[in-house]
């Protein structure tokens, strides 16, 4: 959350050349009704036509025009803009494209593990308040989608959408990210931008460019070895014919086949061994299972909750 990119345009690392040429001009998926821009920057907006194609876009009562190169790309600069809006961008070529409801402010990438992703709606009870009165209609996110590629950086997101800062829509905001832009949009007044990209368990490894890996010749030769198709769908089958053997294997659980079941009120535990939550069970003494671990809590209720319902919420990474 410390890095602040000043434009919009940090997602161009995304994407390579598009070699699909089109009849039409197309824009990425993140260029669309109710995006966020940066304020004070020059604006880089970018899509795909026909090689050759005039495009003309109008933002801010100003006309931008350029033409594709033969690889279909089209690209322009916006002058900086004060932050404000609602703007309206129209963009003209053999088709013609109006994005509606913009607003320019400040744009911020949220991302990294399980710590960033959990979302509110996974945290209702805890903030039913927060979620019921979220009522801020210029802090926006746009929700990334995990998507893997490991033959390369792709040419574009994942479809998504900009979604405000309302009860229904605010349940799928970063808890963090939320919390954060709402602070900022109460004590600036100027809309605030999230584009969550983060993913829940990964390594740093995935957040890596290939050419991150040059000092590194064993990751290097995994990376080219990924870019075998033919190789990944073998470990795939592989993998999923694992599964289905573990599925047919699922009675044999000794928690599940014993005469008193393990999550029986009435099973007593013998020789269990204590671990430590949250936590991994490779690090306390359970190496190398690749399988079933059951665990076992006892919990005091206060005679106060005796004969209420409850719930019991577990998360997981």
């Amino acid at each position: 959350m410390k890095i602040k990119f000043l434009t919009i345009t940090f997602l161009v690392f995304f994407f390579t050349s598009y070699n699909t040429l089109l009849a039409q001009v197309s824009l990425p998926s993140i260029v669309r009704d109710s995006m966020i821009i940066q304020r004070d920057a020059k604006l880089k907006i970018w899509g795909w036509a026909k090689p050759g194609e005039k495009v003309n876009v109008k933002f801010n009562q100003k006309n931008y025009k350029t033409r594709t190169g033969e690889d279909g790309n089209w690209l322009v600069w916006i002058e900086p803009t004060k932050a404000g809006g609602p703007f309206q961008m129209e963009i003209k070529a053999s088709n013609n494209i109006i994005i509606k409801d913009i607003l320019v402010g400040d744009v911020w990438l949220c991302a990294g593990q399980s710590n960033m992703v959990h979302y509110l709606d996974l945290h209702k009870e805890r903030y039913a308040d927060e979620i019921a009165a979220a009522d801020y209609p210029q802090i926006r996110q746009f929700l990334i989608s995990p998507k893997t590629s490991i033959t390369g950086p792709s040419e574009d997101l994942p479809a998504g959408n900009w979604k405000a800062a309302n009860p229904e829509d605010v349940k799928r905001f970063s808890v963090v990210a939320y919390f954060f832009a709402k602070k900022l949009y109460d004590k600036y007044q100027i809309p605030i931008g999230l584009i969550n990209a983060s993913v829940g368990g990964t390594l740093i490894e995935a957040w890596t460019s290939e050419d991150g890996f040059k000092e590194f010749p064993e990751i290097e030769k995994t990376i080219q070895t990924n870019k075998d198709t033919a190789y990944v769908n073998s470990t795939n089958r592989a993998a999923t014919a694992v599964l289905e053997s573990r599925k047919q294997k699922q009675e044999t659980d000794k928690g599940l086949t014993e005469e008193v079941k393990w999550f029986e009120t009435d099973y007593s535990p013998k020789n269990w061994r204590n671990i430590n939550i949250p936590g991994y069970w490779e690090d306390q003494g359970v190496r190398n299972l690749d399988g079933v671990v059951w665990y076992r809590k006892e919990i005091d209720i206060p005679a106060s909750m005796v004969g209420l319902p409850a719930k019991v919420i577990l998360l997981a990474k």
